[in-house]
């Protein structure tokens, strides 16, 4: 957590000047026994009704003085609090976005909302109480202290032994909270991933009647959860009785030892009722800082995980890199050599291998077809050309440079794509298009729009290219949706265009003229399309077949028909499908 002190720094005139006026009210808070004893042994004592008015209004003077500081310091600590917070989340949100998806799935959606939410905003609760209650907190018990023994020094002795009594208290408790905290935290980790799988797959879940079992599977995650809460509100409980004891032993000693002195003349009834408020204010100043303990104690678990984050160091940092010329007529365009790839185990170490040894060369103005089996790496491959994912061994060069001398800015700025979810933005239709190319023209619209086989649905809208797009889209159908996608990544324009399963949705014959339109566009050098239909790859120039990671096929569909025995397979299975679906249909 001290790690993120430099988030703190634009706002240290606030903190300062915030803990001063706490500092402010403090002592005004503190004076007010001293004037209750002076009221109470002179004042009342010789019926002296001027000498209590003036005291009385000394008091509420102090009084207003300490409500104005206590206010001026509750607007600095919010201000301050405020925009730590949103500098942290700012540079927290920063990071994740710049992340590879490898750095993503390692640490996970789930925790990563998180720590970007929930973590944030305990180390937010916690600057806003550090300079409102933190300074106000020893203030209050080392000016009690001073006070004390201005009053009277053998009284003071019995608060200066108390006083490290409560403070043992409170470090014993948090020693034993600290890690339940921790443990807490990655219990809600698991319990927000558990919560996100269901809501995205709550129609999965109720079509195969899974629901109770799901319920059952929450519930204790659940029950977990509450069971670590309440171990930590069982020892927050005992803060206030074992405070409270050791207290009230010290007013019962205090009133013990005061009582014959009172008798004997030697001491002040207003003095032992100016002790008793001073004992009380360190009760209360112990058990405020009590609570402190406790946020500090899981703003510390928070901001450990937040640093972890920002601690991670990304791969290639895209103002790094000078821009470089890039030769978009090189007769190569992308080219693989001994290209492995291996997903990360739970260690971090090297998993099992997804792609073994990929070697292939692109020509310009190709398209190339991408199939296999499920599993075999189709889209892992595509996710290495614009370096979401970073080849493990080999090296992948995009018109004739190698990946790692672009930045990835420009890199990727050479990549359209259109992924396997179709996920669109609340807005309208031209919003979610310009994703890609926030300059683009309506004229540029409709051309990608046509190219997608969709600027006729989008012509049926009454408000045409503002047609309002609900949240994920979900007013548009799956092949709707699937064809504005393409469209976004069309609107682009860039040299090469990755498909990866993105016309599953379309029919036939509209995935055959999107297919012969976007081959005509005259910034395209090349497509590649990952599916698992033979009747999508067959329009394809090339045809490059994966099995369990490797290529075992990369010719022309006629020439692989002849001689891959692998995609004579694949050829041969959706024909018997076909087979099937035809003979169903007829009876």
């Amino acid at each position: 957590m001290w790690k993120l002190r430099t988030y703190l720094a634009p706002y240290r005139w606030q903190a300062i000047f915030g803990a001063f006026f706490k500092f402010i009210e403090v002592i005004c808070e503190l004076s007010l026994p001293s004037f209750m004893a002076l009221i109470v042994d002179r004042g009342v004592k010789h019926h002296d009704q001027a000498f209590v008015w003036h005291y009385g209004l000394i008091m509420m003077g102090m009084a207003l003085l300490g409500l104005a500081s206590a206010s001026v310091c509750q607007y600095l600590a919010a201000r301050s609090a405020q925009g730590y917070g949103t500098d942290l989340r700012r540079a927290l949100f920063k990071k994740i976005t710049k992340m590879s998806y490898q750095q993503q799935d390692q640490f996970g959606t789930a925790t990563l909302t998180t720590r970007l939410t929930n973590d944030v905003n305990q180390l937010q609760l916690w600057i806003a109480m550090l300079i409102r209650q933190v300074s106000r907190a020893p203030f209050i018990i080392i000016g009690a202290l001073i006070m004390a023994f201005t009053l009277d020094w053998h009284l003071a002795l019995i608060l200066l032994v108390a006083t490290p009594i409560l403070a043992f208290v409170v470090y014993w408790l948090t020693k034993k909270m600290a890690p339940l905290y921790r443990h807490y935290q990655r219990q809600l980790d698991r319990l927000s991933s558990l919560v996100k799988e269901n809501l995205g797959g709550v129609r999965v879940i109720r079509a195969f009647a899974k629901t109770k079992a799901e319920k059952t599977k929450f519930t204790n995650e659940n029950d977990d959860i509450t069971q670590t809460g309440l171990r930590i509100g069982l020892l927050s409980a005992l803060y206030n009785p074992l405070t409270a004891t050791v207290v009230n032993l010290m007013i019962v000693v205090i009133l013990w030892n005061s009582g014959a002195r009172v008798n004997a003349g030697t001491l002040a009834q207003g003095t032992v009722l100016a002790f008793i408020n001073y004992v009380n204010m360190i009760l209360a100043a112990i058990l405020m800082l009590s609570n402190l303990v406790i946020l500090m104690t899981k703003a510390m678990a928070s901001g450990e995980r937040v640093q972890q984050i920002l601690a991670t160091e990304i791969a290639d940092d895209a103002t790094a890199v000078a821009q470089m010329t890039v030769d978009l007529d090189s007769p190569q365009t992308v080219q693989m050599t001994d290209v492995d790839f291996y997903f990360p185990d739970e260690t971090g170490q090297r998993g099992e291998p997804v792609l073994r040894r990929l070697n292939f060369a692109i020509n310009r103005d190709e398209s190339i077809g991408i199939i296999g089996g499920t599993g075999s790496g189709k889209s892992t491959l595509l996710n290495l050309l614009p370096r979401f994912y970073n080849a493990t061994n080999g090296k992948i060069m995009i018109f004739g440079k190698e990946q790692q001398q672009y930045s990835l800015w420009q890199l990727r700025q050479l990549f359209a794509e259109v992924p396997q979810d179709t996920t669109l933005f609340t807005g309208t239709v031209a919003s979610n298009l310009r994703w890609s190319n926030p300059q683009a023209t309506d004229e540029q619209l409709w051309q990608a729009l046509t190219t997608a086989q969709v600027a006729d649905f989008i012509r049926q809208q009454p408000a045409l290219l503002q047609a309002p797009v609900e949240r994920g889209g979900r007013n548009f159908s799956g092949g709707q949706r699937q064809r504005l996608t393409i469209a976004r990544a069309l609107v682009k324009q860039a040299p090469l265009l990755l498909l990866d399963d993105a016309t599953s949705a379309l029919d036939y014959l509209t995935e055959a003229h999107f297919l012969k339109a976007v081959k005509q566009a005259s910034w395209q050098k090349n497509i590649f399309l990952v599916t698992q239909r033979i009747g999508t790859v067959a329009h394809c120039d090339r045809v490059l077949v994966l099995k369990n990671g490797e290529i075992v096929g990369f010719d022309t569909h006629d020439q692989l028909l002849k001689t891959n025995q692998f995609y004579q397979e694949l050829v041969a299975s959706q024909l018997d499908q076909d087979k099937v679906g035809e003979s169903n249909g007829s009876l």
